[in-house]
């Protein structure tokens, strides 16, 4: 069966990285770059023209005008279904889970190889989100054991069922792999899936994955 070709938006002010970007991104299997912009506002005013939409956006988060940050908020309002990769030279814990709370579904740092590129197009497309093995034990161990505002007693609020799940999406398992190491139907794993996205209170998997390094419920 023919794979789907995953259509990219890519949004960066600095022309020379994001011409290199797009070339080397058009390189790859199955995604092409169809989009492409200097700023986030000049982003906006394309998906909204766009007669194709892309599904996966990366986009640069410190930008003149309007940066990733203000762009992330503009993409939830009006086209909630696109998936956001976020590019940046700051890979810090507490940037990548406050931009994960703004919504977005990866976190890419500029340095990262085309190899990776692909991986986090491709991951957050079938599954959600997409955050470094690096980046989730940099995540795991910088945060504290318990914190008022996100910690509760998760033996007590999710069941046992959610918590395989919760655990195969932390693992990058779609819905259908998750359906099948489970003995489930795809329907019931995604009835799981808003469970705990409504218990959680997480905006998306990528949310998700975060509560489950903040609750020690994962070990990367």
């Amino acid at each position: 069966m023919e794979q789907t070709t995953i259509q990219v938006a890519v949004a960066d002010d600095q022309q020379l990285f994001r011409q290199c970007l797009v070339s080397n991104i058009n390189l790859l299997q199955q995604v092409r770059v169809i989009m492409e912009a200097e700023n986030g506002q000049q982003l906006i005013s394309m998906l909204q023209t766009a007669p194709v939409q892309p599904d996966v956006i990366l986009l640069d988060l410190n930008m003149p005008g309007m940066n990733g940050v203000e762009t992330t908020g503009k993409v939830r309002n009006s086209f909630a279904g696109m998936k956001i990769i976020i590019l940046s030279v700051h890979s810090e814990p507490r940037h990548v889970i406050y931009m994960i709370e703004k919504g977005i579904n990866g976190y890419l740092s500029k340095h990262s190889t085309l190899e990776e590129v692909d991986k986090a197009i491709n991951a957050v497309y079938r599954n959600g989100f997409y955050l470094s093995e690096e980046l989730m034990k940099s995540i795991q161990h910088g945060l504290p054991q318990k914190n008022k505002k996100f910690y509760f007693d998760v033996q007590e609020t999710l069941t046992r069922r959610e918590k395989e799940v919760l655990g195969l999406i932390c693992k990058e398992y779609t819905t259908p792999e998750i359906a099948h190491q489970l003995f489930l139907s795809e329907r019931t794993v995604e009835g799981h899936r808003n469970n705990l996205l409504t218990k959680t209170g997480a905006r998306n998997t990528a949310g998700l994955v975060i509560f489950a390094l903040r609750n020690k419920l994962v070990d990367i």
